[in-house]
């Protein structure tokens, strides 16, 4: 099954890892990643490491686990490959789950078939709040969800 996830990744978390997970485990070796170009990162976010570092974070995250290549692909723009590619899954997080209803409204308004959202809840941290790469930057908790 062609499945798809995307972000920034930055810095690679419990949260993002989680996502990356349930993603394997519906297409497997068809899921496709995407990240975000620097440009578009660094809308959201100052300081964000290269494009290229923050993909092969996530190569040698799924390779270590998974014990393949994953395909890798940089978002330019919110909707990345989504409505040129018929994807059957899209996971997505509670703070992107927003964008993922907007994706299947454009496909809708293309004469597209929308793809199935599975939202993952977030990984929460030893505080019950959710491991996010702000609290993450703020120093807040490291990547794992412990208090620092």
């Amino acid at each position: 099954m062609k499945v798809a996830v995307g972000g920034t990744f930055e810095p690679l978390h419990e949260g993002h890892k989680k996502l990356l997970d349930v993603a394997v485990k519906l297409g497997g070796k068809e899921m496709t990643i995407g990240i975000t170009s620097d440009e578009m990162a660094r809308q959201r976010i100052r300081s964000v490491l290269p494009f290229e570092i923050r993909a092969e974070n996530v190569r040698q995250y799924i390779k270590r686990k998974y014990g393949f290549e994953p395909m890798i692909v940089k978002i330019t723009n919110p909707y990345g490959k989504t409505l040129e590619v018929d994807f059957e899954y899209l996971v997505v997080s509670p703070e992107t789950y927003e964008m993922a209803k907007k994706i299947n409204e454009k496909r809708r308004e293309l004469g597209k078939k929308e793809i199935k959202i599975v939202k993952v809840d977030f990984v929460l941290a030893e505080d019950g709040k959710p491991i996010s790469a702000t609290r993450i930057k703020r120093g807040e908790i490291d990547r794992y969800g412990r208090l620092i």
